[in-house]
């Protein structure tokens, strides 16, 4: 994981922050990259930019997870924290 995404995800909401850290692990495990951006401040949404692998593994996992995907936005389940 970046030190870019580590920081950014640390803006989340302290659950919102792992599900989406977990989320990166298993994407880099598949030599996917997406780079996070825009997070909200102690909330649960947070974009993102691909830059390499197959855009298809970010929906993937993200469904697995519990991540709502809409276009490059995504957004933890609430009261995961």
């Amino acid at each position: 994981m970046t030190e870019h995404n580590r920081n950014e995800s640390g803006k989340l909401a302290r659950g919102a922050k792992w599900v989406i850290r977990q989320l990166l692990l298993e994407l880099e495990s598949r030599g996917v990259e997406i780079t996070l951006r825009d997070a909200a401040p102690n909330g649960y949404t947070i974009f993102y930019d691909l830059a390499a692998g197959d855009e298809a593994l970010v929906a993937e996992f993200a469904q697995k997870l519990g991540i709502r995907k809409n276009g490059d936005r995504l957004e933890v389940q609430h009261g995961i924290d």
